[in-house]
């Protein structure tokens, strides 16, 4: 059987919440708060609070959500949130550890998807190995940010020196491989297949380190108000059982989100990312490790800084134990 979005948002959210406090319906929702999402990156594993918004998911709860800082970079989505521009961020882990670090209050609630080859150094055709980069222009999003470190990391692992333009958004980067003003450039796997496809440009995958992207929020507005905080993570956890789930609702939503006017390719982009989206996203980083070898750099006291010190599971951890998620998969794509 398919139901209507509306329907399947309605059945979603009568599901029996745990007898916790935190844990509330849209039925117990009396006015509607508004709340503001900050993103990175414009690509798919960073489009949860987007879809979310857009299929109505989150105003069953009543939150009403609005994107107003979208593919800002990773390091201004983090400083939108301290500074209270907004009250989420979906970025990476480096920026809000970074931040940490420095002193700002930003934590760390969710990692929605696993670690996997989500970006590429997209290079001219006549560009076969990263080591010819050595001298050449490479475009990335920002000197900081979690995506352009890697892809640096990446091109100095094979014995490239290169010269780093941040452009700010993935599509002035494709715009300029594109003119040639640039010999390569760091892309989404969004990016990857068509700019293969048209331009023939060559994909080297970016060595991440362990560490993929968060939804993030301070703990000053976890203490002010956690029964907020407990909703929005709830139409979060639904929104990734939306896209798991409902490929009629979520595809076309890709393609006004990502501006793909390919039906196929979206499909195929769609189905790429089903099993990379976690079923339970407890904050998890595997390469913690590595980040705080990177950090400690430029800030001594990364050398031992915790999971605890950046990331509160507390959020997901009820989500999981009161049986929410479970019975959210149960009733399954009706």
């Amino acid at each position: 059987m398919t139901l209507s979005r509306r329907a399947f948002l309605q059945s979603i959210a009568g599901l029996a919440a745990a007898p916790a406090s935190t844990l509330r319906t849209a039925a117990t929702q009396t006015t509607s708060r508004h709340v503001r999402i900050a993103t990175g990156l414009l690509a798919t594993w960073q489009s949860t609070a987007w879809l979310g918004a857009k299929a109505g998911v989150f105003e069953q709860h009543g939150i009403e959500m609005s994107l107003p800082a979208i593919a800002v970079g990773g390091p201004q989505a983090a400083a939108a949130v301290i500074r209270g521009e907004c009250e989420f961020a979906h970025t990476g882990a480096l920026p809000v550890a970074e931040e940490v670090l420095k002193g700002r209050d930003i934590v760390i609630l969710a990692t929605p998807t696993s670690e996997f080859p989500n970006s590429f150094v997209m290079a001219r055709k006549e560009i076969t190995q990263l080591a010819q980069l050595d001298g050449k222009k490479v475009g990335v999003l920002t000197d900081t940010g979690q995506t352009s470190v890697a892809a640096r990391i990446t091109i100095e692992k094979a014995g490239a020196t290169a010269i780093y333009l941040p452009l700010i958004k993935f599509a002035r980067i494709h715009a300029a491989l594109a003119a040639g003003e640039i010999d390569a450039g760091a892309l989404p796997i969004d990016m990857r297949f068509a700019g293969e496809s048209r331009y023939g440009w060559n994909a080297f995958p970016i060595r991440e380190f362990g560490t993929p992207s968060i939804f993030a929020t301070t703990r000053r507005l976890i203490a002010s108000d956690r029964a907020l905080v407990m909703d929005v993570m709830q139409g979060f956890v639904e929104t990734i059982h939306l896209f798991k789930t409902r490929p009629d609702i979520v595809v076309p939503l890709l393609q006004q989100y990502l501006h793909i006017d390919d039906r196929k390719a979206a499909e195929e982009l769609y189905a790429f990312h089903v099993p990379v989206f976690q079923k339970v996203p407890r904050p998890s980083f595997p390469g913690m490790q590595t980040l705080r070898e990177l950090l400690a750099k430029k800030y001594p006291a990364a050398s031992a800084l915790k999971e605890s010190d950046i990331a509160d599971s507390s959020f997901i951890d009820e989500l999981d134990r009161s049986g929410f998620i479970e019975r959210l998969y149960a009733r399954g794509a009706m």
